[in-house]
């Protein structure tokens, strides 16, 4: 998977001085109108994503005043078989300063026989009142992803799987404001992860496994991979920490 390494992030009319004094964080959904742009309610500020120039194949998020269409094209594909979209994260993060946080999810769907699936990462970037952005992402983490992988080629296998003849994942996270921070506010991470049928592994042959029991045909909740973080701005290394290591997902979030 491959991300933006480089962000500029311009900011064609900055809010008046009473907003940038407004002392409250604030995160409000954005109204997505297509992939490449979302707004909020009252078309205040639009976030979109701007056109690749030359060879580079970055696709760089925009904030701006009012509503501007976007006629980015979507993502290119990545061989026969595997595709990755950029769309506007529907979230924007006002800050103190009259900054923002906004952020790009990248998609990226596979197909294979007798199955498929996608992932998306969130990459959250910072946007300064005078336009400036970072350099790159201050917060990159997995934040959806749905995965069916075929289980049966036998009458055999149907059998041994009562009829499910799919190994299902899927995962969900969110990202909500936690409070105030030194600079940055302070975000939380709340993950879910699920498994059908009870006990079903990417790293195991499913083929090998036990008959299942018609208890087992239930979608189960991963603990490992449910998860609660609380992520705090690290100003020296210029990126979100968070207060315990994410465990690795990959596979929930790695198709």
């Amino acid at each position: 998977m491959t991300f933006p390494n480089f962000l500029s992030l311009l900011l064609l009319a900055l809010p008046s001085s009473a907003d940038a004094a407004n002392p409250a964080v604030r995160l409000l959904p954005l109204v997505v109108s297509r992939s490449e742009q979302a707004c909020l309610p009252d078309g205040r500020w639009c976030v979109s994503l701007s056109i690749p120039e030359g060879d580079s194949d970055q696709r760089l998020p925009i904030v701006r005043a009012g509503g501007v269409p976007a006629t980015a094209p979507q993502g290119r594909p990545e061989g026969s078989y595997s595709k990755q979209t950029e769309q506007v994260w529907p979230n924007l993060i006002l800050l103190p300063d009259g900054g923002f946080l906004a952020g790009i999810e990248t998609r990226t769907a596979t197909s294979y026989s007798g199955g498929g699936g996608s992932a998306t990462v969130l990459q959250l970037f910072r946007v300064k009142p005078d336009g400036d952005a970072s350099p790159a992402p201050v917060l990159t983490v997995p934040i959806a992803a749905a995965l069916m992988i075929r289980a049966c080629f036998s009458e055999r296998d149907q059998e041994q799987r009562r009829g499910a003849c799919h190994d299902e994942y899927d995962f969900a996270a969110r990202l909500e404001l936690a409070g105030d921070g030194a600079d940055l506010p302070e975000l939380t991470y709340v993950s879910q992860a699920h498994a059908f049928p009870r006990g079903a592994s990417r790293f195991a042959d499913s083929t090998q496994g036990p008959r299942l029991k018609q208890s087992d045909l239930i979608r189960s909740r991963d603990p490992q991979c449910s998860v609660s973080r609380r992520f705090r701005f690290d100003a020296a290394a210029g990126r979100y920490q968070p207060d315990a290591p994410l465990p690795d997902c990959s596979a929930y979030t790695d198709p």
